[in-house]
């Protein structure tokens, strides 16, 4: 009798079945960390579209943040230098606008007068829009400085101090996900 070097079904179907128990439990995971990684990277983005329009409008305009007063005057400060899709939103107390890669930039009543080192003013940034994770009343928290610092997961909405001489990530969680380097 000849003997076959091939696989039983039995052995194929078992093979397949475990294949798909491995990606069953891998796959969130995946898609969790790259998630994660999309959040950091548009907080980063973002940082940085703000650094530019802020440079733009002291160098072009000689005006800088410590010149603002009040909300309206942040709002219109900002977008002038910014590619912005849609204005005049209002979110809670915070006005808002989006830019056409897909953030919302949120602009608070309070704190966003005369803005310096000593006196910083602090805007939001939600990098997926208004996509979810974030809640409302996250979002509606700038003022606690959300995130708080023991927040292990990187989240979509993040909190961006504004000053007359730089921009920068505002709190703790903010600042890990700007400046941290990745680890496998």
């Amino acid at each position: 009798m000849k003997r076959s070097s091939a696989f039983t079904l039995a052995e194929v179907l078992i093979t397949l079945a475990i294949i798909g128990v491995v990606a069953a439990m891998t796959i969130p995971s995946v898609i969790v960390r790259t998630n994660q990684q999309e959040f950091k990277t548009g907080f980063r983005k973002a940082v940085s579209v703000l650094n530019q329009a802020v440079t733009m409008n002291m160098a072009i305009d000689n005006e800088s943040p410590a010149d603002i007063s009040n909300q309206t005057e942040m709002l219109e400060y900002l977008t002038r230098r910014m590619n912005v899709i849609r204005t005049n939103v209002t979110v809670g107390d915070n006005k808002a606008f989006y830019t056409a890669d897909g953030f919302r930039y949120e602009v608070p009543k309070n704190k966003v007068s005369n803005c310096t080192v000593a006196n910083p003013c602090v805007i939001g940034v939600d990098v997926n829009g208004d996509r979810q994770p974030t809640s409302t009343t996250e979002r509606n928290d700038l003022t606690n400085n959300y995130p708080k610092g023991n927040e292990t997961r990187v989240i979509d909405f993040f909190p961006i101090m504004i000053t007359d001489v730089s921009v920068q990530p505002y709190g703790p969680v903010a600042q890990r996900t700007m400046y941290q380097t990745e680890s496998n």
